[in-house]
């Protein structure tokens, strides 16, 4: 067996760092998640907040 085809089976069986680098993408995962709930909570709050200034006006300036 050549150098080259070890080293290509030595890095085929390494799997180290495997399991950071999984929690990272599942970390990003659930941040994109969280990111697109908290902006789709917004746009929902702020068009019932417009709904009912279309409905009732606007409060009066103080």
């Amino acid at each position: 067996m050549s150098v080259r085809s070890r080293e290509r089976v030595r890095l085929l069986d390494d799997e180290v760092g495997g399991m950071t680098s999984e929690y990272l993408i599942v970390l990003v995962l659930v941040a994109i998640v969280a990111i697109v709930a908290w902006v789709r909570h917004y746009e929902a709050v702020r068009d019932d907040a417009d709904v009912q200034y279309q409905e009732f006006g606007y409060p009066a300036p103080d």
